[in-house]
């Protein structure tokens, strides 16, 4: 499944489920990821205070990718190239 995040307040939330749905609280996300607990708060409700460095081994402790895309391609339903 995909998920689309196109502004900083989507981000949190988006972490949070993820986290939730492997079944982990924040202390041991803390110790998968290799994070402080803090850390993994924070990125869960201010991310735009945290690296990219912590969000990525947040991201990686669950399982994800960043995958960009342009915007105007998710609008348009033609599959012209570019």
């Amino acid at each position: 499944m995909a998920f689309v995040i196109t502004n900083q307040q989507q981000l949190g939330p988006t972490l949070k489920g993820l986290r939730k749905q492997k079944g982990l609280t924040q202390i041991q996300m803390a110790k998968q990821s290799g994070l402080g607990q803090k850390t993994i708060s924070l990125l869960e409700t201010e991310p735009w205070r945290c690296s990219v460095d912590s969000l990525l081994r947040y991201m990686a402790a669950v399982d994800v990718a960043i995958s960009l895309d342009f915007i105007a391609a998710m609008r348009s339903s033609s599959s012209e190239e570019w």
